[in-house]
Order: C-alpha cells, then sequence, then structure tokens
C-alpha cells in the first residue's frame, strides 16, 4: 500500500470511527473539544486534507484503470513500439494540424515515451 492509501485509509478509519452513526454525527455540533474557533478551524483544516488526499488517490486509481484498460483493449497499443513511433513521426511531417511532436506527446503517457524514446535513437 502507498503512504498516501496508508493516511487516507487511517483517517477515514478514525473518522468513521468517531462520527459514523447518528448519534455520532451530532459530535461536529456538539463536541466539547471544537467548542473554540481554532479547534473548529483545525478540524475544517483537517477534513480538507483528507479530502484532497482521497480526490488524488482517486485520481491516481482512475489514471491506472485508463491505462490499464488502453494497454488491454485499444488495438494502436497492440502495434509494435518500432512501428507506432513511425506512424508518429509520418502524421507530424504529413499533417499540417499536427504542428509539432509535442502535440503528440500530449495524447497519453505511452504516447508519450514512444515519442521521446524515439528521438533518442
Amino acid at each position: 500500500m502507498s503512504p498516501i492509501q496508508d493516511v487516507v485509509t487511517f483517517a477515514i478509519r478514525e473518522y468513521l470511527k468517531h462520527y459514523s452513526t447518528p448519534m455520532q454525527l451530532t459530535l461536529l455540533t456538539t463536541d466539547a473539544s471544537l467548542a473554540t474557533k481554532s479547534a473548529k478551524d483545525s478540524m475544517v483544516e483537517a477534513l480538507d486534507h483528507l479530502q484532497s488526499l482521497i480526490n488524488e488517490e482517486m485520481a491516481r486509481q482512475s489514471t491506472q484503470l485508463k491505462r490499464r484498460r488502453n494497454h488491454e483493449h485499444a488495438r494502436i497499443y497492440q502495434l509494435p513500439q518500432e512501428v507506432f513511433a513511425e506512424i508518429m513521426l509520418a502524421a507530424t511531417s504529413i499533417d499540417s494540424n499536427i504542428t509539432d511532436a509535442f502535440t503528440l506527446m500530449r495524447v497519453s503517457k505511452y504516447w508519450f515515451d514512444t515519442r521521446r524514446d524515439h528521438n533518442q535513437e
């Protein structure tokens, strides 16, 4: 498990331990430890940070799944990398809408890596 996953798992588990039942949900409005403005600010900051960690982890997982889907199911990824690199080179020299290699490199990490690796040869 990644460090981010560990933090998110721990934070969610601790948060749910304290605020998961209907009676416990009222703790945010009645908890004596949240009586001061700074305590409330700290809780808001902690929840915001937790939300950003969760969003970051979800984006990472989604990206990994999309890459896996592409590599396993998109026909273009079944081409040998050398053939794909030649197609990319031809596309930049023929199509005036593709102004440079960087346009192709922004399509995906695979396209970026293919173009970068081919330029190094």
